[in-house]
């Protein structure tokens, strides 16, 4: 049935761990061959059109501190616009994007919630990894730096109200692996990339939703 979203209230407190899933859920992905360090990005959401992985994510306070127990999950996205981004532990949910809508389906609560696609990722990280655009338009790159093994690529919004600070890209051997996400409060999400295959030929059934018999379903204007 549809409900009001001030059925929002019945969330518990672990929901607190899921308040980020839209926004890093966007995180991610390939393989790529490159000349110079930007490249590295550049060809990554130029050449990569379909992809699917293993994830862990895990978000720490501004001091540090766990704020979350580490989330596990797989994910798959075709470029423009479309993906699946599932948490597996410690508690299922999944999001799906069929390119206009995006829904959220809380397994424990049986409960889907919906919203525009349009509204939702224009300007996020999302938009870098699933938008129709250039990450140029909206996101300012540094200068890729060296650490820890990694080559690093930083992206800061240009927007003053962005809801990150930045979004930094960790690629090792030419592959990505890692991603940083850098909240407008200081607080930063962690996210690991395993098992990747970037040679997928993905079904547009992979990112069609239906929400489950007897759920409730949430639409956010």
């Amino acid at each position: 049935m549809i409900s009001s979203s001030l059925t929002f209230v019945r969330l518990r407190k672990k929901r607190f761990m899921k308040k980020t899933a839209l926004l890093t859920i966007t995180g991610l992905f390939p393989f790529v061959v490159f000349s110079q360090p930007l490249d590295l990005l550049n060809n990554f959401l130029n050449e990569t059109k379909q992809a699917s992985g293993a994830f862990e994510q895990q978000t720490f306070q501004k001091d540090g501190k766990p704020a979350e127990e580490l989330q596990k999950g797989t994910f798959s996205f075709s470029r423009p616009g479309k993906f699946v981004w599932t948490y597996t532990s410690p508690y299922p949910q999944k999001m799906v994007c069929d390119g206009s809508r995006i829904y959220i389906w809380d397994e424990d609560l049986n409960q889907v919630t919906v919203r525009s696609a349009k509204g939702a990722i224009p300007k996020s990280p999302a938009s870098i990894l699933f938008g129709t655009q250039s990450y140029k338009k909206d996101w300012n790159a540094t200068q890729p730096k060296q650490e820890d093994g990694y080559t690093w690529i930083t992206l800061t919004p240009k927007a003053k109200d962005a809801s990150v600070n930045s979004v930094s890209f960790g690629f090792k051997s030419e592959k990505l692996e890692k991603l940083i996400f850098v909240g407008s409060m200081g607080e930063k999400t962690n996210l690991t990339i395993s098992d990747l295959k970037t040679d997928v030929q993905l079904s547009p059934e992979t990112f069609k939703f239906t929400a489950p018999k007897g759920a409730d379903v949430i639409e956010v204007k």
